[in-house]
């Protein structure tokens, strides 16, 4: 305990014979009288299950070293890297040679790999010969090969070289009809990239004629996918996909291993979609939801803007609070799953939802602010109860409604620049979204546990989370530890998910994640896939793609933030959309690995870095831009490795099916127990000198 006049700590450990310092960085100062400091010893070379002696003493201001206090401690006997066994399966032979239909080449690649519609080079680059001899396919054999547990979709793509009127494609398994299958087309874009995922009924032609970049083509892409339901019995599936044109057919056999092992409904890892418009209530804004839902992403939309204004929102008076019964017809069924009752996962509600609370709305800022430069000093006592009054009717209706699987997030996004041209232009007062202040970050703070103290006592169940946009932590130091639920974060971020790891430890979990830009179209889409991964290695609990609904334009225009493409017919998904979806089912693997062999995410994270490289550099326009994340050393063999190997450890294991495997409750918090800041008050206001 720190107190009195106690300063800090020297500390020391024995370890075989040997004593040494504990790294001064890693010694907490002492804290006020009675206040628990805790100190997580890291970056020390211990072994696991190595006992050591530690050695503590108090030091007071003047200098004076108190009495020792010597405690034998035990390091824990998990292993450090929980091995992940190779699988023993190659590749096919690589292979020049490649199967003909009517004048149709016919090649099979991964998902994740390209191939340019107008000059046949791949994304990323594969030898010409891997065309016809792969991790999935063998043009010697005129076989597939693919590999899934239950509850999880498989996609491998077709690739049809030349030209011809009229071509067929069919995907059939006609002994195991309970599969489900599609076939895609993949339009092109501008300079030839694959990437707009069109469902394929009845015959093109190949160049596709009504896309209209797709002129200048000498191939096409589609994408052919298997989802496993529940029920499906493991064990091997065998399937033909059948290419006619021309008068003449191609069959090729696919073989599908069913692993003997089932994904969960409720996510681990929640790859999730932001966006700021279009999706909503509405059978039209709500298939928004649903094509997330069923790729194992999570939509949400923010829906309220820089001026305060909200879109959909609850009826607001200030003698009764919150009206919710409209808002809750409109939403509800994201929030108890009939939205998706005839998808996969069945009824599985969405992840996190942003709530409509902002600074500006249920109550008006600018009538409210009393001109503090400090949050906590700024504000009427009737704008900080009206606002309490709203974050717990909230709560509590969430909690009658038994709305406990979706996470409800309270998310401050103005930015007080945004008020250039205009004071109501934006409503903010500070800058909330990537602050870097001081005042942001109290404000911050501050608007954090008016929304505890209201939520807290009364929220039973439901999960109603402080969540944050931070780039630049470091400037935070822990002005929001015990308050912030979730923080997601930008930029180069491996300095701040060591901080974040540090506040795990010493002050009370919170989770992470990062947000950037998918990959643009010409990049790779083995990148959603190797993000995930390394998110997922750092201890965060998913991606955030800070943009992803894109527009019309974008059938022909790609770009970072179209995932999402509106349609006259609904909406459709750029294959990048598989993509992540990829990246959470991988997720979910290392997640059931560690669950099979009661391995620490640590170990089982340690052993998947062995197998691949997860080095990665953010890739940013300006300092304030998010980033895209961009993977150099990781392709599509790797990760197919990577998932087989893991594949056939867990259906050793043959574990029985959970709904959840890695539960993420809500963080405990209680604002009477905050980090002690320390802070100074701003002078008194005096009457300032003036001439007589």
């Amino acid at each position: 305990m720190g107190g009195g006049k106690t300063l800090g700590f020297h500390v020391t450990y024995e370890a075989d014979g040997k004593v040494a310092p504990v790294p001064r960085y890693l010694v907490p100062m002492a804290g006020p009288t009675g206040q628990e400091v805790r100190m997580h010893l890291q970056d020390m070379p211990l072994e696991a299950g190595q006992e050591i002696k530690l050695t503590i003493s108090a030091v007071d201001s003047a200098g004076n070293v108190g009495t020792a206090l010597t405690k034998a401690i035990k390091v824990s006997s998990n292993p450090r890297v929980f091995k992940i066994t190779p699988t023993a399966l190659k590749p096919f032979p690589p292979s020049k040679q490649l199967p003909e239909v009517g004048g149709l080449r016919v090649a099979v690649v991964d998902a994740v790999d390209k191939i340019n519609a107008n000059t046949g080079a791949m994304v990323p680059a594969h030898p010409p010969a891997y065309k016809g001899g792969n991790h999935l396919w063998s043009s010697e054999k005129k076989l597939v090969r693919l590999f899934s547990g239950r509850n999880e979709a498989g996609c491998f793509q077709v690739n049809l070289e030349g030209a011809t009127d009229s071509a067929e494609v069919k995907l059939a398994f006609p002994d195991a009809p309970g599969l489900e299958v599609k076939t895609y087309r993949l339009d092109v874009l501008k300079g030839g990239m694959p990437d707009v995922c069109i469902p394929l009924t009845g015959s093109f032609a190949v160049p596709f004629k009504d896309d209209p970049e797709a002129a200048r083509a000498k191939n096409v892409s589609l994408l052919c996918e298997v989802y496993v339901p529940h029920e499906i019995q493991p064990g091997a599936k065998i399937g033909t996909l059948t290419i006619s044109t021309g008068g003449k057919t191609l069959e090729i056999r696919v073989d599908l291993t069913v692993w003997d092992f089932t994904l969960p409904n409720k996510l681990s890892f929640i790859p999730e979609m932001n966006c700021y418009g279009t999706a909503g209530p509405g059978k039209k804004g709500m298939e928004y939801y649903r094509i997330a839902h069923e790729h194992r992403l999570c939509l949400n939309r923010l829906y309220y803007h820089w001026n305060g204004s909200v879109d959909f929102a609850p009826k607001w008076n200030e003698a009764d609070g919150l009206g919710l019964t409209e808002w809750s017809r409109q939403f509800g069924p994201l929030f108890d799953g009939s939205a998706f009752k005839d998808l996969p996962r069945s009824s599985e509600p969405v992840d996190v939802f942003y709530l409509p609370f902002n600074e500006d709305w249920p109550l008006d800022v600018n009538k409210a602010f009393t001109r503090s430069y400090w949050a906590d000093e700024a504000f009427t006592d009737a704008y900080k109860t009206g606002l309490r009054k709203a974050f717990a009717q909230m709560a509590q209706h969430a909690d009658r409604k038994g709305w406990h699987d979706t996470v409800f997030e309270f998310f401050l996004n103005g930015k007080v620049y945004n008020k250039r041209g205009g004071w109501d232009r934006a409503k903010s007062l500070w800058v909330f979204d990537e602050p870097c202040n001081t005042q942001d970050f109290w404000a911050l703070r501050w608007y954090g546990i008016l929304y505890h103290q209201a939520v807290d006592p009364v929220r039973g169940k439901a999960r109603m989370w402080y969540r944050a946009d931070v780039s630049y932590g470091m400037a935070a130091r822990n002005m929001l530890w015990g308050v912030m639920d979730v923080e997601v974060m930008g930029g180069a971020r491996r300095g701040k998910v060591r901080v974040k790891a540090d506040e795990q430890v010493l002050s009370g979990r919170s989770y992470f994640s990062p947000y950037g830009s998918a990959n643009n179209p010409s990049g790779a889409n083995a990148q959603p896939v190797i993000w995930c991964l390394n998110v997922w290695a750092d201890g965060g609990t998913g991606v955030v793609p800070w943009q992803t609904i894109g527009g019309a334009g974008n059938l022909t225009t790609g770009s970072n933030t179209e995932l999402f493409i509106p349609h006259r017919g609904g909406v459709f998904a750029s294959v990048r959309v598989k993509a992540f979806r990829q990246g959470q089912q991988d997720v979910e693997y290392l997640t059931l690995l560690g669950d099979a062999y009661a391995q620490p995410h640590y170990a089982v994270s340690a052993g998947m870095r062995q197998m691949v490289d997860l080095a990665g550099e953010i890739l940013k326009t300006s300092e304030s831009d998010a980033g895209t994340i961009q993977f150099k050393k990781t392709d599509s063999v790797a990760l197919w490795l990577l998932r087989t190997s893991i594949g056939e450890m867990i259906s050793a294991k043959r574990p029985p099916y959970k709904r959840c495997v890695r539960p993420m409750p809500t963080p405990p918090s209680n604002m009477s127990r905050l980090p002690n800041l320390g802070y100074v008050a701003v002078g008194p206001k005096v009457q300032p000198a003036r001439p007589e």
